[in-house]
């Protein structure tokens, strides 16, 4: 009993901004190193685009002292083996890493701007990435 008890307060005290994906830094957000962001299905598809899922971005690093962040962005390719017939989903490095800013979308809750520090033009619209299953 004791022991059960003692690992309750245990859980209890942890502190939950250890799970936090992002945090807010007074008008960028800081996102966990190694969250696999996307952009939006149900935006993108209400732009049109057919496969949106294509790209993705994985945060490489942590926040710096200018607020920046490291990114590298993926592409998944479908690849066709001709010699057994089956195709399989490959994630093939696009951009090396590069900066970039976070902030919160005013727009759209739960979601990212991708903001380029060089001109300040926002890149993409993000969110986590779900589990593909």
């Amino acid at each position: 009993m004791f022991m059960a008890f003692f690992i309750l307060l245990i859980l209890i005290g942890f502190p939950l901004s250890a799970f936090a994906q992002f945090i807010d830094k007074g008008d960028r957000v800081e996102v966990r190193k190694g969250i696999k962001l996307c952009t939006s299905l149900k935006m993108e598809q209400a732009k049109g685009s057919r496969d949106p899922r294509t790209v993705f971005w994985r945060v490489m690093s942590k926040m710096r002292s200018n607020g920046t962040q490291s990114v590298a962005a993926f592409v998944l390719e479908e690849i066709y083996d001709s010699k057994s017939g089956d195709t399989s989903i490959k994630e093939n490095l696009y951009q090396e890493d590069y900066a970039t800013f976070f902030q919160r979308d005013p727009e759209h809750k739960g979601m990212l701007l991708m903001i380029s520090p060089q001109d300040a033009r926002v890149e993409a619209i993000v969110e986590v990435c779900e589990k593909m299953k």
